[in-house]
């Protein structure tokens, strides 16, 4: 049998028509490292190399209000087309109070991202996702100015659900650090499909953290920010759902009086919620407790009981020094 060639005409079509990717599960390494340098001047990728890095299992194109960002992420352990239940994390600032004052990613690269998910998802048997938010970690976008906005909430809410599409995801337990947490608890309101949230140093109660800090000229523009405290009448009732709270209460940065805060707005509204509080984290800002809230994160995705996770979070012995967050 003869096969008739295409015409000019087709060929352009099917040119123009995005080719479905197939999923593998496991990202893939390129020689990519992570400047500092790029993350403070802004980050652009385009639809095209995007695509290349989708190709890769490491990115999404993610639109939203009718411009879309390259964010990355990177995953193993998952799947091609199932996955019952995922891990995913996000993490915290990688700037402080300068946009060139950044203090995590650098010397990472995209190899030792995709090795790091991989201990966690052979440490606790389920597939294990970091999350990187616009303008770190790899992701287009100017951190400084998208952290912490409508739009960032909104670019990574859409970025879980190209996630749970290609992947095949029914649920996740999803965590996050610092504005990572802030993210995971906005999200509780936003989905349904969260069977763990774990929001570590986390200011869910985002106008309390500011006015805890004395950020009037922020608290004067509050179009620029989202507080999940606004949020908790909107989160739909789960009784199979669990919600752990941690922080450290010697912490200086998110003061622990305020996630405590929005801890009693999840319990006074029938939440499975618990709060913890772990002296564990690093002076002199007792911040972080990466360690602590990615085995939360990872215990509650493969169903460890509470009690069981509580008492190994107690038990873990102090983290290191660590440039991912």
């Amino acid at each position: 049998m003869s096969l008739r060639p295409l015409s000019l005409t087709a060929i352009v079509i099917a040119a123009a028509l995005p080719a479905a990717l197939p999923a593998h599960g496991q990202s893939r390494p390129n020689e990519e490292y992570f400047s500092n340098a790029t993350a403070a001047a802004g980050k652009t990728i385009t639809r095209k190399r995007c695509a290349e890095l989708e190709a890769l299992e490491t990115a999404n194109w993610v639109e939203v209000g009718g411009s879309g960002e390259c964010l990355r992420y990177y995953a193993a352990g998952l799947k091609p087309d199932a996955n019952p239940m995922v891990a995913a994390w996000m993490h915290g600032d990688i700037m402080g109070s300068k946009p060139d004052k950044i203090g995590h990613q650098e010397g990472l690269s995209v190899a030792g991202m995709i090795e790091q998910e991989r201990r966690l998802s052979d440490r606790f048997g389920v597939p294990f996702l970091f999350l990187a938010r616009p303008g770190a970690y790899g992701s287009s976008g100017k951190f400084w100015t998208m952290r912490h906005t409508p739009r960032e909430a909104a670019l990574m809410n859409a970025h879980l659900d190209l996630l749970k599409k290609r992947y095949g995801i029914r649920e996740w337990s999803l965590g996050g650090s610092s504005a990572g947490g802030t993210l995971t608890a906005e999200f509780l309101a936003r989905r349904t499909d969260l069977r763990c949230a774990v929001i570590s140093s986390g200011a869910s109660a985002y106008q309390a953290y500011l006015t805890a800090r004395n950020a009037t000229t922020r608290l004067a523009k509050p179009e620029t920010w989202f507080d999940p405290y606004r949020s908790l009448d909107r989160i739909a009732k789960d009784p199979a759902r669990r919600i752990f709270v941690i922080g450290d209460p010697r912490e200086t940065n998110v003061l622990f009086r305020t996630q405590r805060l929005y801890f009693d707005g999840l319990a006074g509204r029938g939440h499975a919620a618990w709060l913890v509080p772990l002296e564990r984290a690093r002076p002199p800002r007792f911040h972080g407790l990466v360690d602590f809230g990615e085995t939360a994160t990872g215990l509650c995705a493969q169903g460890t009981d509470t009690d069981s996770l509580l008492r190994t979070l107690e038990t873990m012995p102090d983290q290191p020094e660590r440039i991912s967050n």
